[in-house]
């Protein structure tokens, strides 16, 4: 949610600040004061486009930062983590325009890439308008959030994997039914294979080759060290003599006990000593340089050069490379056999892909009638009782999804035919059913601020009323924030927000005032009469009290 949100130099505002609770918070105004320019704002620093006209007159930059609540579970703290944010309590986000019309954006005060911040708050903030042709209106995305419904199930997985293992298998048949296969190209092939085989490359015998190598290389270097310190250990006046005679020294002390005890700890070095110096002398007598040996190493590494040059650049590619050779020799040899076999395989594999999708069919039908009923129960909320809502689940082209099409269809009237939403031509019906199917997916989607335009365009009475108390509704799970111009609306609000325009000399501002009772009381009554006589007063108290009481 949103902590708390700074804008400067914003079109006609200088500077606001305000600090945002939970709940539902109303914006209103008169038209043209500018109650959707703190919105815009809002949009601007979640990634919306930038343009030096945003920037106030006279002013060199706009600036907007928002204060955010992440919660480490969500998924807005999944993606903090994985773009390695730190989100332990609040994350800050800003957005800075100039006005040459160049933009940075950051996060925690450290530059970020625009499309970091568009994913990120994607996942906190849903921005929706009166006209918003979204994602809830389109068909494409219906399948997604019936699944999103449905929640984790094991089927969804079965299915992508299954699918995935069929295609594989599609696209080999493809593969090799297309290929054009040259007998001609058996020799070369089988040269080939034996060219490999024959030199048997292994990575063990690479890595032997090349320690082998630089050990004779270095073959002066490691005698000369290596005597060094066979006779620091073993001349006569060495390490091992010296160490023998401290031992016999405290050896004959019986009389006191510690010394008794060095003596041992002496001993025991002694003997570990002795071992030393017999490992080093028996690798002393192996070590030998032979010219020849070095020639052979180095001729088979080079040979080993050339077979990466030609197969590739790694020992494993090289045998990797081998087994590709084989296969193909082996499918120009048996065609028919290799290709019937792997029609059998593809056609098996489709089998078992179709069953599990039969089954997430199944699994869609059920839990879509329970959405339906859910979706239908907010409609009714909001005074759309005539309305039939009905997720139709029909067959579609096999993906990693399923085999599944789904689209929401609704009618609003009696007698009317059954529609997908996006024709619903009622701009007060459309705001209507976002709204219900907001309730029911926003929390699905973990979206934690819901920001409504004016989306009540259209209605007024009692649906109006009822718009309200729905956006409070939602606002128990998700921060709502509401540009209105109905006190219906208003009246429903946990805070009420006054938008006003003032002229200065020779500038306009636009100002943000969060009000008190008895002043949310006042503007209740000119939202609704347009004057704050003693009757509309009473009114608006009355509507006021009223939507308290029954939030």
């Amino acid at each position: 949610m949103i902590r708390q949100i700074t804008v400067k130099n914003f079109v006609l505002i200088d500077e606001v600040s305000l600090d945002l609770s939970l709940g539902m918070s109303v914006f209103t105004g008169e038209t043209g004061a500018g109650k959707s320019l703190l919105i815009d704002a809002i949009g601007l620093l979640c990634g919306d486009r930038a343009s030096s006209q945003l920037i106030r007159k006279n002013a060199q930059s706009a600036f907007v930062e928002g204060v955010f609540e992440i919660l480490p579970f969500s998924k807005a703290g999944r993606l903090c983590k994985e773009f390695d944010i730190d989100s332990s309590d609040l994350i800050i986000i800003s957005r800075e325009i100039f006005s040459d019309g160049k933009s940075t954006s950051k996060i925690n005060h450290r530059l970020t890439p625009l499309s970091v911040v568009r994913e990120l708050t994607a996942a906190i903030i849903d921005i929706h308008s009166q006209h918003d042709s979204q994602y809830l209106l389109n068909d494409k995305y219906h399948l997604s959030l019936l699944d999103e419904f449905i929640g984790e199930n094991e089927t969804f997985g079965t299915v992508k994997e299954k699918y995935k293992e069929w295609n594989a298998l599609v696209l080999e048949v493809n593969e090799k039914s297309s290929t054009e296969y040259n007998v001609s190209d058996l020799d070369y092939l089988n040269f080939q294979i034996q060219e490999i085989e024959a030199f048997n490359p292994s990575q063990d015998d690479f890595d032997a080759l090349e320690q082998k190598q630089r050990q004779l290389m270095a073959f002066e270097k490691i005698s000369k060290l290596a005597n060094a310190s066979m006779n620091l250990l073993d001349e006569s006046d060495g390490v091992k003599e010296k160490l023998f005679e401290s031992y016999k020294s405290l050896s004959g002390c019986h009389e006191d006990g510690t010394l008794v005890d060095m003596s041992s700890q002496l001993e025991s070095l002694y003997y570990q000593i002795e071992d030393v110096a017999e490992e080093l002398n028996h690798h002393l007598s192996t070590l030998e340089f032979s010219e020849d040996d070095l020639n052979i190493i180095q001729q088979r590494l080079f040979e080993y050069g050339k077979l990466k040059r030609k197969y590739g650049n790694a020992i494993d590619l090289i045998v990797k490379k081998k087994d590709e050779f084989k296969e193909r020799v082996y499918t120009i040899e048996n065609r028919q056999d290799v290709l019937e076999a792997l029609i059998k395989r593809r056609d098996s594999a489709y089998d078992t892909y179709q069953k599990a999708s039969i089954r997430l069919t199944d699994l869609r039908k059920d839990r879509a009638k329970h959405l339906q009923s859910e979706i239908l129960n907010h409609l009714n909320d909001l005074q759309l009782e005539n309305t039939r809502f009905v997720i139709e689940v029909s067959e579609s082209k096999p993906s990693a999804y399923g085999m599944d099409k789904v689209v929401f269809v609704i009618s609003t009237n009696p007698g009317e035919p059954l529609r997908p939403l996006s024709k619903v031509a009622s701009g007060g019906e459309l705001s209507r059913i976002m709204l219900g199917l907001k309730a029911i997916f926003t929390k699905l989607q973990g979206i934690s601020t819901i920001i409504f335009d004016e989306i009540d365009t259209g209605v007024s009475g009692l649906i109006a009323t009822k718009i309200g108390q729905k956006m409070h509704s939602l606002s128990k799970d998700a921060q709502i924030l509401t540009v209105t111009h109905l006190a219906q609306v208003a009246a429903c609000g946990d805070e009420h927000y006054l938008v006003s325009k003032v002229a200065k000399e020779e500038t306009t501002l636009t100002f943000i005032e969060n009000l008190s009772e008895s002043k949310r009381i006042e503007q209740l009554a000119l939202i609704s009469s347009g004057t704050t006589s003693e009757k509309a007063l009473t009114a608006a108290r009355e509507l006021y009290l009223r939507n308290k009481s029954t939030n």
